[in-house]
């Protein structure tokens, strides 16, 4: 073996460093990257639930003064048509929600629906220092702390606009109200958003180092099986993506116990780094690649079919065969291929025909060889 691989266990702790970048650098690539967080549907139900308080003590705070507890801009009855309304919206995409968590265009639209409510209700407020304000705090901090930061500049910018317009179309009810509380109010507002903005981004922060530390094979950096999994299902219920074609390739390392049993196994450690960044190399940013046991790994391909999928495959396969020449080892991929639905109506069923596939693969082939499910002889 040639001396790069001799020398795996004195790499200098610098090195090691920079190793662990990359690795984490090149997983962020296959973590499909600028897409928000999907909050369990626990988190949702209770921004929901919140939603509908809200709504039920603006109801009570307009109602409970009587007909002439609004405006001049609103009447009674028009504020509580709108808000009829706002909380059937409230009940239906709850009920979306429930259905379908990752749905990013319905937090866009709750979050805007919840944005023009607090307004109204502040034009309809006869008080000046109406507690709609508060409400854009709630829906800034709401969403910004379930769903990153992304939404968090959102529901600000929303924010102000909406303020704004409600303090545009009321101009000459402020200016006869200006004084030192409403200015204080104002100042304590925008002081606590802005904190709240670094808070939120700490917890961002975090969060994401968190959840790269759970989603990552900690050797090879690629994704674990249990992250593969759940970002697969992901793309499965989503709208956009589930109804595109998936090919899945389950490759395993021929012969790799061999480089164990002679070189020992920091050495063994070093070759599945390699070849997981041989992998991520191979493929686009938008694919999955994962280490899914001890010497196996498993491609989830979007919008290929099966002659791409085997084209790569068989470049993987030289290109495995062309490293191990340089450094001097005997190691090759068997590679199973299969398409979703095609091969199974779950992403778990394909999985299992895929991996039965390159079994079957190298019990016929011994070695090297690449089968697609459904085949009765290796390629």
């Amino acid at each position: 073996m040639s001396e790069t691989l001799n020398d795996a266990g004195e790499q200098t702790a610098d090195s090691r460093r920079r190793r662990k970048i990359d690795r984490r650098q090149g997983a962020e690539r296959r973590a499909s990257p600028n897409i928000m967080r999907v909050p369990p549907w626990e988190e949702q139900r209770t921004q929901y639930l919140t939603r509908l308080l809200f709504w039920a003590l603006g109801l009570a705070y307009f109602n409970l003064g009587g007909a002439t507890h609004t405006s001049a801009w609103i009447s009674l009855a028009a504020f509580n048509a709108v808000f009829l309304l706002y909380g059937a919206e409230i009940a239906w995409f709850m009920r979306h929600a429930a259905r379908r968590l990752d749905v990013r265009w319905r937090w866009h639209v709750t979050m805007w629906i919840d944005l023009l409510a607090a307004s109204f209700a502040i034009l309809a407020d006869p008080a000046v220092i109406s507690p709609g304000f508060l409400v854009y705090l709630m829906v800034i901090l709401g969403n910004g702390m379930r769903y990153g930061l992304r939404l968090f500049a959102e529901a600000v910018v929303g924010s102000l606009l909406c303020a704004l317009l409600a303090i545009g179309l009321r101009l000459f009810d402020y200016l006869d109200a200006v004084s030192v509380s409403a200015v204080f109010f104002l100042l304590f507002f925008v002081i606590i958003v802005l904190y709240s903005y670094s808070l939120t981004a700490n917890i961002d922060k975090g969060r994401k180092q968190l959840e790269a530390e759970r989603d990552l094979d900690h050797l090879t950096g690629l994704l674990n099986r249990r992250a593969l999994h759940e970002r697969a299902e992901r793309l499965l219920q989503n709208p956009e993506t589930g109804r595109e074609p998936l090919v899945l390739l389950f490759a395993d390392l021929d012969r790799f116990k061999a480089v164990n049993d002679n070189h020992g196994h920091h050495v063994g450690d070093r070759v599945l780094t390699e070849i997981g960044r041989m992998l991520v190399r191979a493929v686009r940013d938008t694919d999955l690649v994962a280490r899914y046991g001890g010497d196996e790994f498993l491609l989830i391909l979007r919008d290929t079919n099966l002659a791409e999928a085997g084209a790569l495959a068989e470049r993987l396969q030289h290109t495995l065969a062309e490293w191990s020449r340089r450094e001097n080892v005997d190691l090759s991929f068997s590679i199973g291929l299969g398409q979703y639905p095609d091969h199974g109506t779950d992403l778990k069923t394909v999985i299992e025909r895929v991996d039965q596939a390159m079994y079957r693969s190298k019990l016929e082939r011994g070695r090297g060889g690449i089968l697609q499910v459904n085949q009765e002889t290796p390629a």
